[in-house]
């Protein structure tokens, strides 16, 4: 990559022509803010989105990322996010309650933050999702959303999406994936600890994004995920990219664990990497940084997408 490529103005407006998203999938308490700061001024990101799952509902570090970053960002919360807050309480501010703080309108879940500049409104998904057919978290869900099953849930996520500036697409962001995207071991949202597998999206997620398509004419480029470990529990690595029929991708950015220490000393973090050109993905790659002291530079590129190529 080039991170130092500047992004282009369109000549009729100052909305960008190309630009740059940067996803940070679960972190899992991998973060340290000096170094991961380093690393994204490196890679000169528009946008940032975090696919949750921060720490074990860890409010110092979502504080440090939600007050550090002054780029552009996204997050959603995740199941450890809400690790022991399992019902909403009125008499103190749970983990759950402050981390929603720190983040204030950039947490998106059953929400949505438009950003003019890049014609994007991201909408998120459901949070605190831990995949499957069931509501996790369904006492803190009801109490603070009003969501009582999935049916809701789904009408909640579409009711995000309703009113989206007309020359806007939407992108999706949700801690897990949808549902209907293959039930192998390996596949993007796929069962890694049962041996037959089975399909473990959100049928919530699925549904909202089936409505939103049939009911509007926004394109729909990009949903983006994690929880979905890319190491299987088995061993081997999950499909982390599906692109369906209308060409939207579908991107599971759970890079798990996002930090390695190399014996040569410093760090190398992992973020996932998406390019647009008018309005297009052109290039999606598993990007580590390495990052020695006060030196930043790219270790690894592993292409994913390409549009000049088929997928990886």
């Amino acid at each position: 990559m080039e991170p130092q490529t500047p992004c282009l103005l369109s000549s009729s407006s100052s909305v960008l022509s190309s630009f740059r998203i940067v996803i940070v999938g679960d972190i899992h308490e991998d973060w340290e803010s000096a170094h991961d700061f380093q690393a994204l001024q490196y890679l000169q990101p528009n946008l940032v989105l975090f696919t949750g799952d921060f720490g074990n509902e860890n409010v110092e570090l979502v504080r440090a990322i939600a007050a550090g970053i002054n780029i552009s960002k996204a997050a959603i919360l995740g199941n450890h996010d809400s690790w022991s807050t399992s019902k909403f309480t009125k008499k103190t501010k749970d983990g759950v309650q402050l981390q929603l703080e720190c983040f204030g309108e950039q947490h998106v879940g059953y929400a949505h933050l438009d950003f003019p500049a890049f014609q994007i409104r991201v909408v998120g998904g459901r949070p605190f999702s831990c995949g499957g057919d069931q509501l996790f978290r369904k006492k803190l869900i009801t109490a603070r959303y009003g969501v009582h099953n999935m049916e809701e849930s789904a009408q909640k996520i579409h009711k995000a999406a309703i009113g989206t500036p007309h020359d806007h697409s939407i992108i999706f962001l949700a801690h897990n994936g949808p549902s209907g995207l293959g039930s192998n071991i390996n596949d993007i949202c796929g069962r890694d600890w049962e041996c037959e597998g089975g399909d473990h999206g959100d049928p919530d997620l699925a549904q909202a994004i089936s409505l939103v398509k049939e009911t509007t004419n926004h394109h729909v480029p990009l949903v983006v995920f994690g929880h979905m470990h890319r190491q299987l529990a088995k061993g081997g690595f999950r499909k982390m990219i599906h692109i369906d029929a209308d060409n939207t991708m579908y991107l599971n950015a759970a890079i798990v664990p996002r930090v390695q220490y190399p014996d040569s000393g410093g760090s190398i973090r992992a973020f996932t990497v998406v390019e647009f050109e008018d309005r297009k993905i052109t290039k999606v790659a598993e990007t580590w940084v390495s990052v020695i002291e006060e030196k930043t530079s790219l270790r690894e590129e592993r292409l994913i997408f390409s549009s000049n190529t088929a997928v990886i």
